[in-house]
């Protein structure tokens, strides 16, 4: 989007604000009967907003030797700059890029966003010290409500770092290679229950519905996957809901949104406490039988991550709680459903608009598993963890698809401590932000930025680090710190996404079998007959295709069901 469509949207979206939904909302306010009790709240919480406004910049100036960053003029009290942010956020920031450099600050929701962009400012904000800057401080609003208690942004940095050891030793080579035909199971059994043609299929209620089944099968097993009953993606869908731009400000507000937060987050809960509650009482059982037979053999306890969370020791010798195990297995198939939903979601919206690259596709699936690669996909051999690695036109893809549609757009970190960045203060009280969506669509780094382009990443380059390969699944370390880069999909430095390597598997895995079983373009408009791409949706903090964005399939002939 142009910066003057931006422009255009916002100023549309305060006109009718201005129009419509204030007036009303203000002669209720003062015909209600306790109107100058509103009033003097109102007058109570500006005076407070102010102050603290301008005791922050005086102190910030007082005490600071260098200016501030620039700060972007803005025309509605309170809400800021949030509207165009919040309309087309890459857009914008780069529009402010342009006028104002690569570090600038702007007002939303009445907090002071500093924004430090492209390769610079991304090394900057993904490696600030600790003592400078927290995410913890940014997203524990955000966070806690959703995963729960005693987890990620509700313990100290080091305490979490510790946790995402736990999830991180779980995560074996020898795992994977046992997890690939679970998520291909999973997606043939999906797939099956779907007619052979539809000519309108919304396309990610149902990845959600399939990543939540294939991660919760990989991660805690088949009998907890049995267990979670098929609601479990709307409980899930509920969470999401939590995770709205508001929420990172307002821990809690009297919407229908929080109340379905909190009721989900609630359910959700107890489901794990029971499975905890009955694998423990399972390996009671076992161990009584064992004590009263000894030529009983006791089978090995369960290699996932569920179990390696009930086992794990802290430094301290103290375990995770049952409720922080709970919260812990909330927070993981939180993050695998959001980046691994919304990321096959994308892939595939991308390949219903390149039928050249599915074909391609194809082919490399037959060389690579047949070695001749004419075999129809009907004959193909099933997919193993070693042929996904030797997919490399996939890897290209899927990395493609994450350069134009990162989960995440924009990282935060609340500042603690006043920080200097090229010749600026950035003052405690700030959010420190990173945009690498913005690096991602940089004309001088990627050619024609906005098309979809999988062969741009044919022939690896170094990175601003002098690495060459940046994101290089095949042969490189995927866990590599480097942060002064252009393309950060999965983020850098210690909050890095723990889970990219099970994401990259399981939607490898996911489209291999999506494209083998199924001929697919987007959904034609009824009016003007056309197949329109899928338009991002920025209203949540992770990037979703807009709701009923949907693709045309039929199922490939030999594989009909009649």
């Amino acid at each position: 989007m142009s910066a003057a469509a931006v422009t255009a949207a916002a100023g549309n979206f305060a006109a009718r604000f201005n129009s419509t939904v204030l007036p009303p909302l203000v002669a209720d306010l003062v015909n209600h009967e306790k109107a100058p009790l509103y009033a003097s709240l109102a007058a109570l919480l500006l005076v407070v907003l102010i102050a603290s406004s301008s005791s922050s910049s005086s102190s910030a100036a007082s005490k600071s030797r260098k200016p501030l960053p620039p700060h972007v003029p803005h025309s509605v009290p309170l809400l800021g700059n949030a509207v165009p942010y919040g309309v087309q956020p890459v857009s914008y920031l780069r529009q402010c890029m342009d006028k104002f450099g690569d570090c600038f600050t702007f007002t939303m929701m009445g907090r002071k966003m500093t924004f430090c962009l492209d390769p610079d400012g991304n090394h900057f904000v993904f490696n600030v010290k600790l003592a400078n800057a927290t995410a913890e401080g940014a997203y524990d609003k955000l966070t806690v409500p959703v995963f729960g208690t005693e987890v990620v942004y509700d313990v100290p940095n080091s305490v979490l770092m510790e946790q995402k050891k736990f999830v991180k030793d779980a995560l074996t080579t020898s795992a994977f290679k046992a997890y690939v035909p679970i998520i291909v199971d999973e997606a043939r059994a999906l797939f099956a229950a779907w007619p052979d043609s539809n000519e309108s299929l919304e396309l990610f209620p149902e990845m959600a519905e399939l990543t939540i089944r294939t991660a919760s099968h990989c991660l805690m097993g088949k009998e907890i996957r049995d267990q979670l009953h098929s609601n479990v993606a709307k409980l899930y869908h509920d969470l999401d809901a939590g995770f709205k731009p508001i929420n990172v400000f307002f821990r809690w507000l009297p919407l229908p949104s929080y109340f379905a937060r909190d009721r989900a987050h609630k359910i959700m809960t107890q489901t794990f406490l029971d499975i905890l509650a009955n694998r423990r009482t399972a390996a009671a059982s076992i161990a009584a039988a064992v004590a009263a037979d000894p030529s009983i053999s006791a089978p090995p306890p369960p290699q996932d991550v569920l179990q390696s969370l009930m086992d794990a020791v802290y430094r301290d010798g103290s375990k995770m709680s049952d409720e922080a195990v709970a919260h812990m297995m909330i927070a993981l198939l939180m993050a695998g459903q959001h980046t691994s939903s919304t990321s096959t979601s994308w892939i595939i919206f991308e390949l219903a608009r390149d039928p050249a690259t599915v074909a391609a596709l194809l082919r490399e699936q037959a060389e690579v598993l047949t070695g001749d690669p004419n075999t129809p996909p009907h004959l193909l051999p099933e997919l193993t963890y070693d042929a996904l690695r030797k997919f490399t036109l996939l890897d290209r893809v899927m990395k493609e698809s994450l350069r134009l549609h990162s989960p995440i757009h924009t990282v935060m970190r609340l500042v603690i401590q006043d920080l200097e960045y090229k010749g600026y203060t950035i003052p405690a009280g700030h959010f420190l932000c990173a945009s690498p969506s913005v690096s991602q669509y940089d004309p001088a780094k990627f050619p024609n930025p906005e098309k979809f382009d999988p062969s741009r990443w044919e022939t690896p380059t170094a990175g601003e680090d002098g690495i060459v390969g940046e994101w290089n699944i095949n042969g490189v370390d995927i866990a590599q710190k480097a942060a002064r880069s252009s393309y950060l999909p999965f983020g850098a430095g210690r909050h890095r996404c723990i889970g990219e390597f099970f994401a990259h598997k399981q939607i490898g895995a996911i489209i291999s079998m999506f494209v083998r079983e199924f001929e697919f373009e987007m959904k034609r408009d009824s009016k003007t007959g056309e197949r329109p791409k899928a338009e991002p949706d920025f209203t949540s903090l992770i990037v979703m295709p807009v709701k009923g964005s949907s693709i045309e399939y039929r199922r490939r002939e030999a594989l009909r069901k009649a």
